[in-house]
């Protein structure tokens, strides 16, 4: 993902620290889990999606909520993909040692080809929409339906996922899975599409045939709230505003 983010790349510490956020969440969710499971006992399939999968997937908006997602770095769609995967992976990491330490090696295996990248490809799919909760903060209601959807999307992948692991389906895992990695690689491209830094790269200034260029634009902000912009914006990621050329 870090790759992919193709026109403006994340700093590998913010990266970093969302990765060790993610993991640090896995014993809160864990508890919390055995907690609602011991208080309000339900059928293993509904625990899958109350218990399971709304728990983890909040546990991976707050590792991106708390810090990324406040930062200035956040500052596209796509941005939001790679920390939402990097949270995913470092929950998916601690939760993967837990696995295989208590159940063996027939578990990392299937854990290592479905659980983990799935988690990615999950927490892949919130990240778009906190993007674009992101660039929509300023519009009323909107970033909150954004991470909404978000997360009930995610919810129902996931729970699908962990119900049919219980049942012991193992086509209807991977055709989960497969629908899930789909998803994902079409939301990565409509991420990329919508890189207001993408004009960097496909409106390069010509070279002049009589010296060197010189851009005599200087700093440019937004005529609506003045954030400064770092170039080549279509939008104002401060205000949604609309940025002219």
């Amino acid at each position: 993902m870090y790759l992919r983010d193709k026109y403006e790349r994340e700093p590998l510490s913010l990266i970093a620290v969302t990765f060790l956020l993610g993991a640090i969440g896995v014993l809160p969710a864990a508890l919390l889990e055995l907690l609602l499971g011991g208080l309000f006992p339900l059928p293993v399939i509904v625990q899958a999606f109350l218990y399971v999968a709304v728990v983890e997937e909040l546990t991976k908006f707050g590792a991106v909520r708390i810090k990324a997602y406040r930062s200035f770095h956040f500052n596209e769609v796509m941005d939001g993909i790679v920390y939402a995967v990097a949270a995913s992976l470092g929950f998916a990491t601690v939760e993967n040692i837990i696995y295989v330490l208590r159940s063996g090696l027939t578990v990392a295996i299937f854990r290592a080809v479905l659980s983990v990248p799935d988690h990615a490809v999950w927490g892949g799919i919130l990240g778009f929409y906190l993007g674009l909760a992101k660039r929509d903060e300023k519009a009323s209601g909107s970033a909150q339906g954004q991470i909404f959807r978000g997360l009930a999307i995610v919810v129902i992948l996931h729970g699908l996922y962990d119900s049919l692991a219980f049942l012991d389906s193992l086509g209807g895992v991977i055709l989960i899975s497969v629908f899930g990695w789909g998803l994902f690689l079409i939301l990565i491209r409509k991420a990329l599409a919508q890189s207001p830094f993408r004009w960097r790269q496909t409106h390069a200034m010509p070279q002049s045939t009589f010296g060197p260029t010189v851009d005599l634009n200087g700093p440019r902000f937004c005529s609506q709230c003045g954030l400064r912009l770092a170039g080549g914006e279509r939008y104002c990621m401060n205000c949604g505003a609309t940025i002219s050329n």
